[in-house]
């Protein structure tokens, strides 16, 4: 090994942009704006379209199917993408000999253990609400009659369709040695049965578990937004001779991530119109602000240099690899193949699922080549 190279010290100043195109850094802000739009949006309108008309069972595997697409997107997104960006910006030189080199694997366990805890605290809160509202319809119950049209059974109420949920009910309508009927209900995934006494006004509503769903799909686009904004500031301070290539791979980087997170606003039936859409605008507007940021700071920008810079984009690229894998392996890939649409499907469909899972992963580990 040549030691005078080892001697060598670090180029930690500023990046030199040599031929920057202005007007053409601009017009691609537009650009990847219109393309992440396209793709955020695309599943609304499928759904829109599906909802207006025929709604058969090959339609809605066909929605199945995407949403496994998404999936493997961003599995491939944390693993491919996240956590080697993070390993990379951790071993540069500029930012300093680290004590500990496993910070990029660490910090992506906090990720991970962050979502998790956020997740656990939502399912108990909920969880306890619908305790206490058993416990107020019991003892409502107790002290005053039925009405006649409501019996005990009327407690169960038949399970909303949906993708990550299944049930079990247990009835014994013979007199017990109590002389009652009973009634056992139970819930698995994210949808709880509806407890409703029209007396009392006393319900319990589904609205309660897709709270959590609405927080899981949260912290999903957190993550996949604080990667966007640092592929826009890596786009716009990318040096001319290779910004085409690497504008061509971001666009089709922002329409599979598109997909991904579109298939998820969609599948979470509580989300109103304007809070779909307020999503799907977060997500397509954040590349272009990155763009818009490493525009504005390209004179004086040191990224690759800064050792505040690189810690700031390997903290964010590492926290949002452990995000995106909980999301992704969890919420989405567990969730939907151990108790939703997938976990009974017949051969056939189950290995198309896989088939859309695996084609994700790999078109998305594709542009891992690049970006």
């Amino acid at each position: 090994m040549n030691l005078q190279a080892m001697d060598i010290e670090p180029d930690c100043t500023s990046l030199n942009l040599d031929n920057y195109n202005l007007p053409l850094r601009i017009g691609s802000v537009f650009i990847v704006l219109i393309a992440s739009a396209f793709a955020v949006f695309l599943p609304l309108v499928i759904q829109r379209l599906l909802k207006s008309g025929d709604k058969s069972s090959t339609a809605e595997w066909i929605l199945v199917l995407v949403k496994q697409f998404g999936a493997g997107v961003i599995v491939a997104t944390a693993f491919i993408h996240l956590l080697p960006d993070a390993f990379e910006t951790f071993s540069n030189p500029c930012i300093g000999e680290l004590s500990f080199d496993a910070w990029p694997g660490a910090l992506a366990m906090i990720g991970v253990l962050m979502t998790f805890t956020i997740e656990n605290i939502g399912h108990r809160i909920v969880s306890e609400r619908i305790k206490h509202a058993k416990a107020r319809l019991a003892k409502d119950a107790a002290s005053a009659p039925l009405l006649p049209t409501t019996t005990e059974d009327s407690i169960e109420r038949p399970q909303p369709k949906h993708l990550s949920s299944h049930s079990h009910s247990h009835h014994s309508n013979g007199q017990g040695i109590f002389g009652h009927s009973e009634t056992h209900v139970h819930s698995h995934g994210h949808t709880f049965f509806e407890l409703d006494r029209t007396d009392d006004n006393v319900t319990v509503t589904k609205d309660l578990s897709e709270s959590i769903e609405r927080l899981s799909l949260y912290v999903l686009e957190a993550g996949i937004m604080f990667h966007s904004v640092l592929i826009g500031v890596t786009l716009s301070v990318t040096q001319a001779s290779a910004w085409p290539s690497l504008f061509v791979v971001i666009i089709f980087h922002q329409m599979f991530e598109g997909m991904a997170l579109g298939t998820r606003i969609i599948d979470v039936k509580s989300l109103s119109r304007t809070r779909k859409y307020s999503l799907c605008i977060g997500f397509c507007t954040i590349t272009p602000i990155g763009m818009a940021i490493g525009i504005l700071a390209r004179s004086n920008y040191a990224g690759d240099s800064s050792p505040t810079a690189l810690w700031a984009m390997g903290t964010l690229n590492s926290l949002s690899a452990g995000i995106l894998l909980w999301v992704s392996l969890v919420e989405l890939l567990a969730e939907e193949w151990m108790h939703g649409d997938l976990h009974e499907a017949s051969a056939p469909m189950s290995l198309l699922g896989f088939f859309a899972v695996a084609l994700g992963a790999a078109l998305m580990s594709l542009l891992g080549k690049w970006v």
